[in-house]
């Protein structure tokens, strides 16, 4: 097995399988549900859920508490803010 190559904060929940990419960070109280697709250098803020089956590029920030449901897919690049 090799080494986990992102960072998930130790409150963070993550379902297997999923799937997330290099350098990726997720912070505070996250929920990443089963079948997701995470990319690379992607920051996950505090309180974030991804539910199942969600696919976000590379290179996206996600601010706290935003929710992304199932049938979502965030290109590459991509700013979620907060309402």
């Amino acid at each position: 097995m090799s080494a986990r190559r992102y960072f998930v904060h130790p409150t963070a929940v993550i379902d297997e399988p999923c799937s997330i990419g290099d350098a990726t960070k997720i912070w505070h109280f996250c929920h990443v549900m089963k079948g997701a697709r995470i990319g690379e250098r992607c920051i996950l803020g505090q309180n974030v859920f991804i539910a199942s089956d969600v696919v976000i590029g590379n290179n996206v920030k996600i601010q706290n508490n935003v929710s992304v449901y199932t049938g979502v897919e965030l290109e590459d690049d991509v700013f979620c803010g907060p309402s």
